[in-house]
């Protein structure tokens, strides 16, 4: 019943509308954006996980765009086609939650911030610390001080890590068939800081609850996989901020460029609907 036009694009893995839009700095970071505002109601910061660049949310963008929403995606630095220097292996999730306010003090006005995965946690440290307009988690990994959360095994320090290969591509992030062809993520995929992933694995972030009193949204991927999503810590997260929760039943790790990311993109639509009218 969403009285847009269809989408330009219909391969879910399809991501080169990002190489077509316009993009600016912000920080150390880089923003793409996918539209301006239309009217008065807050447009939203897409913020990728490990691993992943902007170019992750090239359908959300497309769709919020003609759902009339203000939107754009954020290369956090080193990620996407920012350089990855030699501090790069040293960057940690707070100098990505820096990359985030500077995104958000970039668009100077009314932000939902949608943090996806370990950029839950950037998204997060930035919504604590400015004033956004709300706060969407998606398939997000745990602050440091949220109870009973699972530590992982650390990655060796002093070496970037590398990508995902195809094979956990298509069973952690898709969900998807053995056989199928993944290359257009797998080109996109960068490596990875061991800061990044040690203090999200060894749950060295943690996120003054108190300090956001922005409404929020936590969507659980309900084919993620348990060893890094137990069954009840997103509910967990949405419950220690005051966020609502739901769960995906279909949706695998990567939920916006899964096969059926529609249902994640009306997800945040509906919520942001009822948000902001």
């Amino acid at each position: 019943s969403l009285l847009f036009p269809p989408p330009a694009c219909t391969d879910p893995l399809d991501f080169s509308l990002i190489d077509r839009l316009t993009d600016r700095p912000a920080g150390q970071g880089r923003l793409i954006l996918g539209a301006a505002p239309q009217d008065d109601r807050p447009g939203l910061l897409l913020v990728p996980g490990a691993y992943h660049g902007a170019w992750c949310y090239a359908h959300y963008l497309d769709y919020f765009a003609r759902a009339g929403l203000a939107c754009a995606a954020l290369d956090l630095r080193g990620h996407g086609a920012l350089p990855q220097d030699d501090a790069f292996t040293s960057a940690g999730i707070a100098d990505l939650g820096q990359d985030v306010i500077s995104a958000l003090d970039a668009l100077a006005r009314p932000t939902v911030v949608v943090g996806h995965s370990m950029g839950a946690l950037p998204a997060l440290l930035a919504a604590s610390q400015r004033a956004v307009a709300g706060v969407i988690l998606l398939a997000p990994s745990p602050p440091g001080d949220l109870p009973g959360a699972q530590a992982l095994p650390p990655v060796p320090e002093g070496m970037l890590r590398r990508a995902p290969n195809d094979a956990e591509i298509r069973a952690r992030f898709l969900a998807t068939s053995p056989d199928r062809d993944v290359a257009p993520v797998s080109q996109r995929l960068c490596a990875e800081s061991p800061q990044v992933l040690n203090d999200r694995y060894l749950l060295r972030v943690p996120v003054d609850a108190a300090a956001i009193g922005a409404p929020g949204l936590c969507l659980e991927a309900g084919l993620d996989t348990h060893d890094r999503h137990p069954p009840g810590q997103d509910l967990a997260i949405a419950r220690r901020f005051g966020f609502s929760h739901a769960v995906l039943a279909g949706q695998p790790h990567c939920m916006m460029y899964a096969d059926q990311w529609q249902v994640s993109a009306a997800a945040i639509l509906d919520w942001h609907r009822g948000q902001f009218g």
